[in-house]
């Protein structure tokens, strides 16, 4: 079972796979490169997204990283 990287309530559903996620987009890797980084294919990565912007209700990735930014899950 993945574990959530925090008790706050906001951001309790993200996990640590998609906590990498968030951080290589943030660092502007292709999905070519994060799919290598994470070892998954990158279908697996498309759903990872799409759950992530569902559940942080984001409209798009640009939004995701504003979010995760906001709530301290990436640090400048």
């Amino acid at each position: 079972m993945k574990k959530n990287i925090t008790s706050n309530p906001i951001i309790m559903g993200i996990d640590e796979q998609e906590l990498k996620m968030i951080k290589l987009i943030a660092d502007s890797l292709t999905n070519a490169e994060i799919s290598k980084e994470m070892e998954v294919k990158s279908s697996v990565l498309n759903g990872i997204r799409k759950n992530l912007i569902s559940k942080t209700r984001s409209k798009n990735i640009a939004s995701l990283v504003s979010f995760a930014y906001k709530y301290g899950l990436l640090k400048v």
